[in-house]
C-alpha cells in the first residue's frame, strides 16, 4: 500500500509542475495537459486535482472535474446470507453503520469535455478505504479458509472490519461541474488488503490479514454537485466475501465530496 501511495504521488507531482510545452496541437502546463482542436482549449484535458497555483503560490483543489479529490461515506449492507453456515452462526456481520465508513482520495483526473463544456466524462485514479464497523463483541477469523465468527473475551472498545483498494471511478455528467452537475457512473476497486482489528481497553490490539474478499469490486454511482461540494449514492452488486467463503451481501454508499 506504501508503495502505491508513493507512486501515485510522484505521478501526480510530475503532471503538477510540468513546464508549458506544445506540439501538434497538445500542451502540459500545471494545470495539465489538453487538447486544442481547431481552437477549441481544453476539449480533453488530463490533470491532477491537486495543483500548483502560480498566482497564489500555493497548492489548490481543482474544482473543474465531476470526481471530488476527497470523499467521505457511510456503508450499509443488504440483509446477509448465512445460508453456508446452516444457520447456526447467527448474524455475525451486524453493522454499527454511523460508524461504517468509506474513505476515497482521489490524486488524478482525466476528462472529455464537449465543446460548450456542458457534456463530459471524467474518470480518475485513487484509494478508497472502506470500514465496517462491528456491532457488539464479536469478530471473526478464518478456519480452513471459511469466514468464522467468535465472541471476544475480554473487555473491547471496538471491533471493526477494514478494505482497502485502488480505486477507479468513470462518470458522464450534463452541467456546469464548476457551478452545477448531474452525474452517473461507475467505479472499479481492487482490493489490496484485508483486515479485522480488535482494540480492548487499555490499549492493547490484534489484527488478522488476507480475508476472502473478492479482489474486484464493481459499482455504479450517482452524484449531484454544487460548486466545490457534491452528494453522492452508489450501489455495489458485487458479494464483499468470495462465493462460499463467507456471507452472501451487497454493499450501499452514501456521503459528501468536496474538492
Amino acid at each position: 500500500m506504501k508503495r502505491i501511495i508513493t507512486t501515485l504521488l510522484l505521478v501526480a507531482s510530475i503532471i503538477s509542475l510540468a513546464d508549458t510545452a506544445s506540439a501538434q496541437g497538445i500542451s502540459i502546463s500545471s494545470k495539465g495537459l489538453s487538447y486544442n482542436n481547431d481552437g477549441n482549449r481544453e476539449s480533453i484535458s488530463v490533470c491532477t486535482l491537486v495543483r500548483r497555483d502560480k498566482q497564489k503560490g500555493a497548492w489548490v483543489l481543482g474544482s473543474a472535474s465531476m470526481i471530488p479529490f476527497f470523499e467521505l461515506g457511510w456503508n450499509v449492507m443488504s440483509t446477509p446470507d448465512y445460508s453456508i453456515y446452516n444457520g447456526t452462526d447467527g448474524n455475525f456481520f451486524d453493522l454499527n453503520n454511523w460508524k461504517s465508513t468509506q474513505v476515497t482520495i482521489n490524486l488524478l483526473n482525466a476528462s472529455i469535455r464537449s465543446r460548450s463544456h456542458k457534456v463530459g466524462l471524467d474518470m480518475a485514479l485513487g484509494i478508497r478505504a472502506n470500514n465496517y464497523r462491528l456491532s457488539g463483541d464479536t469478530s471473526f477469523t478464518r478456519v480452513d479458509g471459511l469466514v468464522t465468527p467468535f465472541e471476544i473475551e475480554g473487555s473491547t472498545k471496538k471491533s471493526k472490519f477494514n478494505v482497502a483498494s485502488l480505486h477507479i471511478p468513470i462518470e458522464f455528467w450534463v452541467g456546469r461541474p464548476s457551478k452545477i452537475a448531474f452525474g452517473f457512473g461507475g467505479y472499479v476497486d481492487m482490493v489490496m488488503n484485508s483486515h479485522t482489528k480488535i482494540k480492548f481497553t487499555g490499549g492493547k490490539k490484534h489484527k488478522e490479514h488476507n480475508y476472502p474478499v473478492n479482489f474486484i469490486q464493481a459499482g455504479v454511482t450517482a452524484r449531484i454537485k454544487v460548486k466545490g461540494i457534491s452528494i453522492y449514492g452508489s450501489y455495489n452488486p458485487t458479494s464483499l466475501f468470495k462465493t462460499g467463503r463467507g456471507p452472501e451481501m451487497q454493499q450501499w454508499s452514501f456521503g459528501i465530496g468536496i474538492w
